[in-house]
């Protein structure tokens, strides 16, 4: 085969492409002249080119370094602090904070004399925040007796503006770690620097031992308690065993004793016998009497017969036969004379007995009388029995209750024995003197610190914010660009071309519009912000590729809904940034956005960008640049299969855009 051959092959082939080539070139000249058939016109579109460049200008100088502001945000500061005296110092933490922190300068704080005030401030949102330094801070917080015993606080509303609030977080934490850190130096220089703790020591030491010797002493009183109270125990069983005996007997007398009181006489019956001992004794003493005068009688009698004895002779003779009866009456009569005189000698002791009995019955009945008192008395006192078993009831808890105390004593013997070996080992592990521990107050205060290591550093955060906030900017160049153009209008000529010559068309303004627009906000890093960037081509690259893919997707979203799609594309565009987790890590967004999150051309756009102008992500920006190319390919070959036409004449094809 020839060249001639070669040559009708090779333009065979590239006819249709070099035909839709002058196809969008005659289009695009058409679409040239239509936005810039007037100065009007062409200001707009110069216009349109800035306005992403404007944006970014505005937002990025709002955010590009506020901890430089920072003195500008009001904050209020009540010091309400007494001070303490500690170790034979006077401390006031709150003075020396609030000295500190108008010296810092971090906010601008403004002093204030009340708490209240400070806080109605803050409610009306004319201060940021607060800051209240209670009356015993100083008192609380150096002596540190219990965790976060000293309280700051720090007064805040997060609906009057949240970052405020969030902030005044930070800030409260800070200051919380640098008052601790503080407090610990304080706290260490007593430690190390107090001239008394040496003589605090050996006061300590001799007090240990003062303790010691008196454990010693515990020790050997608590041995002979121990043995006495084994005696005790010894002597408490024994009284339980003779209790219970006691008991027993007790009980047995009381018994005998109710026997013995039962079985005396009854009172009426020793009356009766008293009665008759006395009725006894009186009748002796008128039998006594009586055999007096009847002594006393035949006494007269016996003398009377001697006497008319001595005078019967002088007695008539009829008498004479009268004598022979008196001898036997004489005779009888000495006779009763003599038993008289022996009964009366008997009747003298039976007097004196029956008297005796008489007394004796008398001493026996009270006696008896007496004696019955005295039993009954006797019985009254007595414990019942069931005292008397309680009473061995208790011996017998006594005994468990001592042997219980001889336990417990053991013990204590056991345990002031431990006690005066630890306090002897104690002692002899103590040093005479404190030997302080190595290193300064601020570095036993704060020994440890991390240190940051950053890959892809960041100066400031409106430098921070450009990878995130671009994307935004070109999305929105690129949809200000799609309204400078009909979308899906055409010239009648052009209704022959091919749909890639038609979208490429309508394609090109736009195209050269955020290409301009890319370049220009280029130029507005470099040269106004001076923002760092790693990579300046690749980052320039990354912007007009997006920039570029951006279009062919709002034409998409056109060719399917017309002006519709354009309100579609701007959700599309909240959509994006809330999963592109650019601000935030897209896991704190949700499980939603985040399954979303690798599949949105947003988010490849800031990574490549970070990558572009950052390094991060390990300066991998190639990858996030080939799917924006691919997604801007994706997107018009989908225009063009998609794609509904409308066709008309050349001078009906002007811009709707009413300037």
């Amino acid at each position: 085969m020839g060249w001639t051959s070669w040559a009708f092959v090779v333009t065979s082939l590239f006819h249709p492409l070099h035909s839709s080539f002058r196809h969008w070139l005659r289009m695009a000249r058409v679409e040239w002249m239509l936005v810039t058939s007037s100065l009007r016109w062409t200001l707009t579109l110069l216009l349109v080119a800035l306005i992403p460049s404007i944006y970014l200008l505005i937002y990025l100088s709002s955010i590009w370094d506020p901890a430089a502001h920072s003195q500008s945000l009001q904050v209020g500061l009540v010091n309400l602090d007494k001070g303490h005296a500690y170790r034979n110092q006077t401390v006031n933490i709150g003075t020396e904070l609030t000295n500190r922190l108008f010296q810092k300068k971090t906010f601008g704080f403004i002093h204030l004399p009340d708490a209240e005030m400070a806080r109605t401030a803050v409610r009306k949102g004319d201060l940021a925040f607060a800051v209240v330094i209670p009356s015993d801070f100083s008192a609380l917080a150096l002596p540190g007796i219990m965790a976060n015993e000293g309280h700051l606080e720090v007064y805040t509303s997060a609906g009057n503006n949240y970052q405020t609030h969030l902030m005044a977080k930070k800030f409260a934490e800070e200051l919380d770690s640098e008052l601790n850190e503080t407090l610990n130096q304080q706290r260490w220089k007593f430690v190390l620097y107090s001239p008394s703790m040496n003589e605090d020591w050996r006061q300590l030491r001799s007090a240990l031992e003062q303790i010691h010797k008196g454990s010693k002493e515990l020790s050997a009183g608590l041995t002979d308690a121990y043995r006495a109270s084994n005696r005790m125990q010894t002597g408490s069983q024994r009284l339980s065993e003779e209790v219970v005996k006691f008991s027993a007997s007790s009980q047995q007398i009381a018994s005998v004793l109710r026997t013995m009181e039962s079985s005396l006489p009854v009172a009426d019956d020793l009356r009766r016998l008293r009665i008759g001992s006395e009725d006894l004794a009186n009748g002796q003493a008128e039998l006594d009497k009586g055999l007096n005068n009847l002594n006393a009688g035949s006494q007269k009698l016996l003398t009377g017969l001697k006497d008319f004895r001595q005078n019967q002779e002088n007695l008539f003779w009829g008498m004479a036969r009268l004598s022979e009866w008196i001898d036997p009456l004489e005779s009888g009569l000495i006779d009763l004379n003599t038993g008289l005189q022996r009964v009366q000698m008997g009747q003298a002791p039976l007097k004196a007995g029956s008297e005796q009995v008489r007394d004796g019955v008398r001493a026996l009945v009270f006696g008896v009388r007496d004696l019955r008192m005295g039993l009954r008395q006797t019985i009254e006192k007595f414990p019942d029995n069931q005292q008397l078993g309680l009473l061995g009831v208790h011996s017998q808890e006594l005994a468990s209750a001592q042997k219980q105390l001889d336990v417990g004593l053991k013990q204590l013997q056991e345990g002031g024995v431990y006690l005066n070996s630890s306090l002897d080992w104690m002692i002899k592990k103590l040093p005479n003197e404190i030997r302080f521990i190595e290193g300064s107050p601020e570095g036993l205060a704060h020994s440890v610190s991390s240190d940051i290591h950053v890959a892809a550093p960041v100066s400031r955060l409106g430098v921070a914010m450009i990878p995130n906030v671009l994307p935004l900017a070109i999305w929105l160049g690129a949809g200000i660009a799609i309204f400078l153009i009909r979308s899906r209008h055409l010239p009648r000529f052009a209704e022959r071309y091919s749909n890639f010559s038609k979208l490429l068309a309508k394609a090109t303004i736009p195209m050269m519009v955020v290409s301009a627009q890319a370049i220009a906000m280029m130029m507005l890093l470099q040269f106004w912000f001076n923002a760092e960037v790693a990579h300046v081509l690749p980052m320039m690259m990354m912007m007009v590729v997006t920039a570029n893919a951006f279009v062919f997707v709002f034409m998409l979203f056109v060719q399917i809904g017309g002006d519709l799609g354009k309100a579609v594309a701007m959700l599309f565009l909240a959509l994006q940034m809330s999963a592109s987790g650019g601000v935030l890590p897209v896991e704190l967004s949700g499980s939603f956005y985040a399954s979303l999150s690798p599949f949105l051309p947003m988010t490849w756009v800031v990574q490549g960008l970070k990558a572009a102008q950052f390094g991060a992500f390990d300066g991998n920006w190639h990858h996030p640049f080939l799917l924006m190319v691919l997604m801007g390919l994706t997107s018009a070959g989908l225009g063009m299969l998609l794609s509904r036409w409308h066709y008309a004449p050349i001078h009906q094809l002007r811009p709707q855009l009413d300037l």
